[in-house]
């Protein structure tokens, strides 16, 4: 199979690339070849899980392939622009300015220009896209949320981000409170936000509804462990099981001690309270990453604010 083919991690795969791969394919149907993405599983940090990456990414090519980083982390540069070719029939090669690749990261866009003009291979090196100024990558969005920026993050992904846990059991607390939550433990391999509580929005199989997203370590109750919970503004139907997807619409308020039970109750009211008109002036998402469509031909404008000329 002759193929145009993109390399990377694409954790994410926000504006940045998505505007390189919607040239990898521009690029590809106009040679009448197949568009070929090479990408590798989520490691520590990772802002989307495996299947739901893979999904995104299928929306853009002919052929989705993964490979263990085991796989090619001893290979040199010229080895692996070889395996790409005679492995992966890649005639083309679409990647970004800063695209490393090889053992020690040797390989570069002008490493693999000069490997690909005497091999018959064509590079293509795409412009960063720029949001606000500045290039897009994964490492900013990590940043933001680590910092409890939603929206800022929101800017790059070009929807709001995500995060995925299984419902488990849980002490309880929040129906003490007046204030039923679901318990969940989130995905290993996945990034956790700045702790604290958030406007969210989940889906579960058979159900979605806004509510607040709590992450931290319960600070008001030092005796209970660490937790990860949702608090849906209405009774859910059908009740939620197995994995749940949380949106995060918006970062209402840092993680603290409350002097007592009942000011903390006091407190969830407020953050209901808020959180529900804050809703009104947000707009809901498009649907859950896990199953929801997927156009890569149309950005998210309802997030997405940012200068994308590039």
């Amino acid at each position: 199979m002759s193929s145009i083919v993109a390399v990377g991690k694409f954790d994410g795969v926000h504006l940045g690339h998505r505007a390189l791969l919607r040239e990898g394919r521009r690029w590809a149907r106009a040679s009448g070849r197949a568009f070929l993405i090479l990408t590798f599983p989520p490691q520590g940090d990772a802002l989307l899980p495996l299947a739901v990456k893979l999904r995104l990414l299928r929306a853009f090519a002919d052929v989705v392939e993964v490979m263990r980083f085991e796989e090619v982390r001893g290979i040199s540069a010229p080895d692996f622009l070889r395996i790409l070719r005679d492995e992966f029939g890649a005639r083309g090669l679409v990647m970004g300015p800063g695209h490393r690749f090889g053992r020690d990261r040797t390989g570069s866009p002008d490493y693999a220009r000069s490997w690909g003009k005497r091999h018959g291979v064509e590079v293509r090196v795409v412009p960063p896209f720029l949001c606000q100024g500045r290039p897009v990558s994964a490492r900013h969005i990590r940043e933001h949320l680590r910092r409890g920026e939603v929206r800022e993050a929101g800017l790059l992904l070009g929807r709001y981000p995500v995060i995925f846990g299984k419902r488990i059991s849980g002490a309880g607390l929040g129906k003490e409170l007046g204030h039923p939550t679901v318990n969940l433990e989130l995905r290993p391999e996945l990034l956790r936000p700045r702790s604290g509580v958030y406007l969210a929005w989940a889906f579960w199989d058979g159900g979605d509804a806004p509510g607040l997203f709590y992450l931290g370590a319960r600070p008001t109750f030092p005796e209970l462990p660490p937790t990860a919970e949702v608090h849906l503004f209405s009774p859910p139907c059908p009740e939620p099981e197995g994995e749940m997807e949380v949106q995060l619409l918006a970062f209402l308020r840092g993680d603290r001690r409350f002097p007592s039970a009942e000011d903390l109750k006091a407190q969830i009211s407020r953050d209901i309270s808020r959180g529900r008109a804050l809703l009104a002036s947000l707009p809901p998402p498009t649907g859950p990453l896990k199953g929801g469509p997927v156009d890569p031909g149309v950005e998210s404008r309802s997030v997405v604010d940012g200068d994308g000329s590039g």
